[in-house]
């Protein structure tokens, strides 16, 4: 068809290709452009259009990632957006090469059915900043209402969405995070401990500790800025709580999620517990103090008390619920703050017989 068919229309560099039955094209828009070239799906009812109602706060937290990235020269991802054009859509191919330009009139509706938070948070980032970008725009073509529902559904039940424990070790622009990627992996208990792919340890791992509870509870008390402490002192505090925990004796004769079955302290409630047990304590004494006090509470207790205290059932009312057969961890952050008050308590006094659960 010839170029000049259409009157006004948008033209792109694409290249053509097959999935199943279905022509799919692919090109870059730019960034400027999108809000003209693409239609919302946002209104009616769902069964009415093919992708879920707008969340502000997903939008948001697209446009903060780009803003972020341009603020601070770093490297961004925009994943592809897929949508169709209702339209009659040109293909001019360059040869046979599958690659040419894609032409569509200025008042065709191209409907995504995924990436419409990614498309609004990079539409509003564009209208505030100079900065130039392209975006990846996988294309169906005349598909039928029933047909995208379908491909939404299956974009979303087929993608697996990575933990958050893998999330947090592999980001780069979290500080404190790769603080402790550092530290926990050449760690010579730590590196054999810590599980940095899953956010709860699966209950056949040899591992004992989430490198997301680990990671939240430093973030509790790693601060930030001028009030930040010291990658120094952050080691030393996980130093003391492996004394505190005594994995070291306790590892090598039980598997994880035995051990588990009646104590607390490898859960993720007790290991978030104590990133705020030490925030407590640094609102009146410096890190190295509290490291000073938790060897003296453990120095001084005997290891019968050290287990009697860490028995789940032991946190009745706090941050477990003892009142059937076996006792179960209650893992809210309200059970956190409790059990990191209690044990900010023990540290303080000096002995695990204080604070005891009513």
């Amino acid at each position: 068809m010839s170029k000049s068919s259409m009157e006004y229309y948008f033209e792109f560099p694409a290249s053509r290709g097959l999935q199943g039955n279905t022509l799919i094209l692919l090109m870059n828009v730019p960034g400027r452009t999108l809000s003209r070239v693409l239609a919302s799906d946002n209104y009616g009812h769902t069964l009415e259009r093919s992708q879920r109602e707008i969340n502000k706060s997903r939008v948001k937290k697209f446009y903060d990632y780009l803003v972020t990235a341009a603020e601070n020269k770093e490297p961004f991802i925009i994943p592809p957006l897929v949508g169709n054009c209702a339209s009659h859509v040109e293909f001019e191919e360059f040869g046979n090469t599958n690659v040419g330009v894609v032409r569509f009139p200025m008042d065709a509706e191209i409907k995504l059915f995924d990436g419409q938070h990614r498309a609004a948070g990079i539409s509003q980032f564009c209208r505030d900043n100079d900065t130039i970008l392209h975006v990846p725009l996988m294309m169906t073509l005349q598909l039928p209402l029933k047909t995208r529902q379908q491909f939404f559904s299956d974009i979303n039940n087929n993608v697996s969405k990575p933990s958050a424990a893998i999330n947090m070790a592999y980001n780069g622009r979290d500080q404190i995070a790769q603080t402790m990627v550092s530290f926990l992996s050449t760690h010579a208990v730590f590196s054999e401990i810590t599980d940095f792919e899953h956010s709860v340890v699966p209950a056949k791992s040899d591992l004992w500790i989430s490198f997301k509870a680990v990671g939240d509870a430093t973030a509790k008390f790693a601060g930030n800025g001028d009030d930040a402490l010291s990658p120094g002192d952050i080691y030393d505090i996980w130093e003391a709580w492996l004394k505190l925990t005594a994995i070291e004796g306790i590892r090598h004769g039980v598997s994880p999620a035995e051990y588990k079955k009646d104590y607390i302290q490898f859960h993720a409630v007790m290991i978030n517990a104590f990133g705020y047990a030490v925030q407590e304590l640094l609102r009146h004494r410096p890190a190295h103090i509290i490291v000073k006090m938790i060897e003296e509470l453990v120095t001084k207790a005997t290891m019968t008390e050290l287990e009697d205290f860490f028995l789940i059932s032991s946190w009745d009312g706090v941050c477990a619920d003892a009142s059937k057969e076996r006792a179960t961890v209650i893992a809210s952050v309200p059970a956190q703050k409790a059990a990191g008050q209690r044990l900010a308590m023990a540290i303080t006094t000096g002995t695990f017989a204080v604070g005891s659960a009513q």
